[in-house]
């Protein structure tokens, strides 16, 4: 577990961030806050188990869809991505917001897009 006077040697506080599903399966990005240090690490977890998929490396900041998408199919899941159409970043299908003639993310929507969805 690791000695509790060496700062950044203990996870004091996980934060799972909000859910989402591909294949059927639910997934969370897990935020790792450590002893005596400001810096922070992120896990992609399995909810269903509580499997780490990030076990070698974990992640330094919070990952794009882009990375969650490459870690998912190191494990053998087809985690479609396609593009906002508000900020042409690379999106997650199983996090996305259909709206009009394409996707908007997690990045892009709010209510007033809701409201014209």
């Amino acid at each position: 577990m690791g000695n509790a006077s060496r700062p950044g040697t203990v996870v004091v506080r996980e934060i799972d961030h909000d859910p989402f599903a591909v294949d059927g399966e639910q997934y969370v990005v897990r935020e790792l806050v450590w002893n005596g240090i400001d810096g922070r690490s992120y896990d992609l977890v399995r909810r269903s188990d509580d499997q780490v998929l990030t076990e070698d490396q974990s992640f330094d900041f919070h990952p794009t869809d882009a990375q969650i998408a490459a870690v998912l199919e190191q494990h053998g899941l087809d985690a479609e991505l396609e593009t906002c159409k508000m900020c042409r970043k690379e999106i997650l299908v199983a996090t996305a917001h259909r709206h009009d003639s394409g996707w908007v993310g997690t990045c892009c929507w709010d209510e007033r897009l809701r409201m014209t969805a």
